[in-house]
C-alpha cells in the first residue's frame, strides 16, 4: 500500500505544475517586439533579445516540474522589459534527463557560458528567475555560479526535495553537481498514505500535508540546504500564504533567515501574498487565469490554494515588485 500511495503522491507532484502551466498566459508586456530564437547547443531553450541594439542585462528563466522549455512563452515578456531573456530546459527534452532525477546543475552553467560569450549583454548583470521546482534550481544555481547577480525565486524551496522518476515515482534526489548526487529530503511514508486515501475516496488532495510532514525531518533539511551565502547578489523570494502544494511562506522565511544568519551583504527580501495559491503569479488575465485546483484521474482534485480575488490581487502586486527588483539589481 505504501508503494502505491507514494507513487500516486509523486505523480500528483509532477502532474500539477504541468497542467497549471499549460493553462497560464504571460502577464501583459509593453508593445515592444522581441526577436526569439530556439537553441539546441550548448543548452536547450530559447533566447529572446530586446529590440534595441545595445548591451543588455540578461536573465535565465526556469520552469517547474513540468519539464521542457515551458518558459519560452514568457521570455518575450522579459525581453520587452529590456532583458536578454534565456529560457533553459533542464529535463524532459532530447539529450537531457527524461525525469527529474539527478539533473546536473551544470545545465545552467552551460547556458551561462553561452550568455557570457555574446556581445549584446552586460556580463556583470545576469539574473535568474524560477518558479516552484525551478525556483529551487534557481537558488541552487545562483549559489553555484558567481556570475548570477540577482535571483527571483517564486514559491521555491531553499533545499533539495526528492527526485521524481518514471511515472512520478519518488526516486533518489533531484540534482547533481560534479557528477555527485546532492542530498535531498525524502517523502514521508505516513503522509503519503494519507494523500493516497484522499485520492481513493475522491477528496480534495492537499499535497502540502505530504511536504509538511516530510519537512519534519530536520536533519535531512539541514543536509539538503543550499549554501545560499555564496550567492553574489540579492534574492527576492515570493510566497503564497495559502499555498496548498507546499509551504512556500515557510520556505521563503527559511531562505531569508539563512541569508541573514550568514550576513549576506545584499538587499534580500521575502514577500508573502495573502489569499494567494501556488500559481498566483500567473493570474494576470482575469478570473479565467486563476487556478485554485486541478482535476486528477479518477475524479479527485488537487488543491493549489488561493482565491479568485486573492490570486489576481497578488499577481497585480507581485509583478511591479519583480520589475523594480530586477531594475535595481541587474
Amino acid at each position: 500500500m505504501t508503494f502505491r500511495v507514494l507513487t500516486f503522491t509523486a505523480l500528483v507532484a509532477a502532474f500539477v505544475p504541468s497542467v497549471a502551466a499549460s493553462a497560464q498566459t504571460p502577464p501583459p508586456a509593453p508593445p515592444l517586439p522581441a526577436n526569439c530564437t530556439s537553441v539546441q547547443q550548448p543548452f536547450i531553450g530559447t533566447i529572446c533579445t530586446p529590440p534595441s541594439h545595445e548591451r543588455h542585462p540578461a536573465i535565465i528563466l526556469l520552469g517547474g516540474s513540468e519539464g521542457g522549455d515551458l518558459m519560452a512563452r514568457f521570455a518575450p515578456l522579459f525581453a520587452a522589459h529590456g532583458y536578454l531573456a534565456v529560457s533553459v530546459a533542464y529535463f524532459k527534452e532530447p539529450g537531457l534527463p527524461q525525469t527529474l532525477v539527478d539533473v546536473p546543475v551544470e545545465t545552467i552553467g552551460r547556458a551561462l557560458t553561452a550568455i557570457e560569450s555574446r556581445d549584446d549583454i552586460d556580463i556583470a548583470h545576469i539574473g535568474i528567475f524560477g518558479g516552484s521546482k525551478g525556483g529551487e534550481l534557481a537558488l541552487l544555481a545562483a549559489a553555484t555560479y558567481p556570475a548570477i547577480t540577482a535571483v527571483v525565486a517564486d514559491v521555491p524551496s531553499p533545499f533539495a526535495w526528492m527526485g521524481l522518476g518514471d511515472y512520478g515515482q519518488p526516486e533518489g534526489c533531484s540534482w547533481t553537481l560534479g557528477g555527485r548526487e546532492l542530498p535531498c529530503v525524502a517523502g514521508d511514508a505516513a503522509a503519503g498514505q494519507q494523500i493516497g486515501n484522499e485520492f481513493l475516496t475522491h477528496q480534495p488532495v492537499v499535497l502540502r500535508v505530504f511536504y509538511d510532514a516530510s519537512m519534519q525531518n530536520t536533519a535531512a533539511v539541514r543536509a539538503a540546504f543550499f549554501p545560499l551565502e555564496r550567492i553574489h547578489g540579492a534574492v527576492l523570494c515570493l510566497s503564497a500564504d495559502d499555498d496548498q502544494l507546499w509551504d512556500s511562506p515557510v520556505q521563503c522565511r527559511m531562505t531569508l533567515t539563512y541569508l541573514q544568519a550568514h550576513h549576506h551583504p545584499y538587499a534580500d527580501r521575502a514577500i508573502g501574498y495573502q489569499n494567494a495559491g501556488h500559481t498566483f503569479l500567473w493570474a494576470t488575465h482575469g478570473p479565467s487565469s486563476v487556478i485554485m485546483s486541478l482535476p486528477l484521474p479518477g475524479g479527485a482534485t488537487v488543491a493549489l490554494g488561493g482565491t479568485v480575488d486573492g490570486d489576481q490581487q497578488a499577481a497585480a502586486q507581485a509583478w511591479p515588485v519583480i520589475w523594480d527588483f530586477l531594475s535595481n539589481n541587474l
